[in-house]
């Protein structure tokens, strides 16, 4: 069976590891791949009209590549928690918007459930900003374990 697990570094995300490795341990899940998923957070900032010099566009790619690396560095780290198990360990970085990266790799991978991490926003924030979890559980047909 597949697991596919996001993670961006928060606690939540750090926890739905964890119950990855208590699944694949117990329940007889074989294949994990984790799952980083980022947009670029300087377009957000930079807003309509404004488009950046080549010197500032290239020191931002140049962030986000080194942001990218270091995620990875963290990914590698974290999915040793996996070694004691048999699962074959997957890592994946992909660019775009997260609930919908999440989405189409879940859908497209034939996983079997989605562990991904809930940030605890409020019930005022959630319905302002919206969030990555409750876009994948409306997005997919995969089974979405949100892990607290």
């Amino acid at each position: 069976m597949k697991l596919l697990v996001c993670f961006d570094g928060s606690e939540p995300s750090k926890r739905a590891i964890t119950k990855a490795h208590e699944l694949t341990a117990n329940c007889g899940f074989n294949k994990v791949t984790i799952l980083h998923a980022y947009q670029d957070n300087y377009w957000i900032s930079l807003g309509d009209g404004y488009a950046p010099s080549p010197d500032m566009l290239k020191k931002l790619e140049d962030h986000e590549k080194s942001q990218i690396q270091e995620k990875e560095e963290e990914i590698r780290k974290i999915s040793k928690i996996f070694d004691d198990t048999e699962a074959l360990v997957d890592i994946k970085t992909i660019h775009g918007h997260p609930a919908k990266v999440i989405t189409k790799v879940a859908e497209e991978g034939n996983y079997d459930l989605i562990i991904i991490g809930s940030r605890g926003l409020g019930t005022v924030r959630k319905a302002v900003l919206g969030s990555v979890s409750n876009a994948v559980m409306q997005g997919t047909h995969v089974s979405v374990m949100v892990v607290k």
